[in-house]
């Protein structure tokens, strides 16, 4: 945190830094002589909390209080007087002073002044991550299932909730990584505080290092303010770390020392910052092999995967598609204000036979898409897509001996892609799933020996 402390007396100048200095090793103090140096300083730098004598020559507390709201509105200032200047101290705080100290000072005052900013600025932190969250269409969702499959990842998830291990949860996309990280949160002695959640992925190295770490004002272009990373949010919660086998290789050495030591500086700044966060790390690719092979630090693999997690593909999770269809069939007539249609018995044989290459979100998307069309409350045969007869055509005989599921999901996601004469982008629309996905499977199967090497 930086501080500017303003004043033109040197001795209530000198005490206010010796104060501050005493309060919290990790402050930065930036002292002045008065309201023009305030405010010159205001200028050149960035400063998280001012605290400005009101009675000062030339430029007084309240025109470092109008330059420090015009440079930066998150910063908190707080007007120190006499007692005769409490009328004037306190229209000060109409205009956007925080509070105001009057004169002695003392520890006790300096402190809780400090710890109430210091609150402020995480809850509305906290509320910009939250809705911007929201705003992108994520909300709280429940894991449904009953699979043996899923109630052991669920029984070994709240097992080791109640520690403080770093946990890497691995497995296809759309398995459900991310509820199982918000069940972990919720079943340990942090429930109370952040969970906060980047995706590692979605966002160039540039800005993903901002979003961890969080930056200083003019750390960039566009920088116009400081503003704290992810990492300060997540401060006595949880992080997640989603997609971690995506980020660079110097995001990973950058990451080893936070993981190690709980502690980094923002970008363009200097202030080592430490924190108390349990970390959750997620991958949808084979994390061992990619640090076998150098794509990914193996000294940084060692530190997450304390804790390893496998989530089943919902192609093994016995039961659990018809259970989720009927959830995500009243989930969208809920939300719709439409009648939930019933699932033709034939129809829902035809969605427990498919494997489901997208997972959960896979059906959830055709789930979604089908109670939209749905015109006579009844969901049957010719109301699911085409892609899903393909496994009709996947006849036993035509296996090998012994077909798994994952044969038959082989089977369709490469008949698709021949349907569309090799075109990733729509054979992922057809099947609802990412390209992402459909690169990963083909790369499995070019390693499983089903695909020419090299086969596009």
């Amino acid at each position: 945190m930086r501080i500017l402390v303003a004043d033109d007396d040197a001795m209530d100048r000198r005490l206010m830094e010796e104060t501050l200095a005493a309060l919290d090793e990790g402050l930065q103090v930036v002292g002045v002589r008065g309201g023009e140096e305030a405010c010159e300083q205001i200028e050149r730098e960035s400063f998280d909390v001012v605290f400005t004598d009101l009675k000062m020559p030339r430029k007084g507390g309240l025109d470092v209080l109008a330059k420090a709201m015009a440079a930066d509105s998150s910063t908190e200032v707080v007007i120190v007087t006499g007692h005769g200047d409490v009328p004037t101290a306190v229209e000060a705080m109409k205009k956007g002073a925080f509070d105001y100290l009057l004169k002695p000072i003392s520890v006790d005052q300096v402190e809780v002044r400090l710890q109430r900013i210091k609150e402020r600025h995480r809850l509305v932190q906290e509320n910009e991550y939250l809705r911007a969250e929201l705003s992108g269409g994520r909300a709280p969702a429940k894991i449904v299932g009953e699979s043996r499959a899923l109630r052991d990842v669920c029984a070994r998830a709240v097992h080791v909730a109640a520690t403080d291990a770093t946990v890497l949860l691995q497995g296809e996309s759309g398995t459900g990584k991310e509820l199982v990280s918000r069940l972990i949160h919720a079943s340990s002695p942090r429930r109370d505080g952040p969970l906060i959640r980047v995706n590692c992925a979605a966002l160039s190295e540039s800005i993903l290092e901002s979003e961890l770490f969080g930056h200083e004002k003019g750390a960039f272009t566009g920088a116009i303010a400081s503003k704290a990373g992810r990492f300060e949010l997540a401060d006595g919660g949880t992080l997640l770390l989603d997609e971690i086998s995506e980020t660079s290789a110097k995001l990973q050495a950058e990451l080893l020392r936070v993981v190690e030591e709980r502690e980094f500086e923002r970008v363009g700044g200097t202030r080592t910052i430490r924190v108390d966060v349990r970390l959750i790390a997620t991958t949808n690719c084979d994390l061992p092999k990619e640090t076998a092979e150098g794509r990914f630090r193996e000294d940084l693999f060692y530190r997450l995967n304390v804790v390893p997690l496998e989530l089943p593909p919902l192609r093994e999770r016995e039961g659990d598609v018809e259970l989720l269809a009927r959830y995500f069939a009243r989930k969208f007539a809920r939300r719709l204000g439409k009648t939930c249609p019933k699932v033709h018995p034939e129809a829902m044989r035809k969605l427990a036979a498919y494997p489901w290459p997208g997972n959960v979100r896979e059906l959830e998307n055709l789930v979604q898409r089908l109670v939209i069309m749905d015109a006579d409350c009844e969901i049957g045969l010719d109301d699911l897509p085409d892609h899903l007869g393909a496994l009709a055509a996947v006849r036993t005989d035509a296996l090998p001996w012994g077909p798994t599921l994952a044969d038959a999901e082989r089977q369709v996601i490469l008949k698709v892609l021949r349907e569309v004469g090799g075109n990733r982008t729509r054979a992922a629309e057809r099947l609802d799933i990412s390209t992402r996905t459909i690169r990963n499977k083909l790369q499995k199967y070019k390693e499983e020996g089903y695909l020419d090497a090299n086969a596009a």
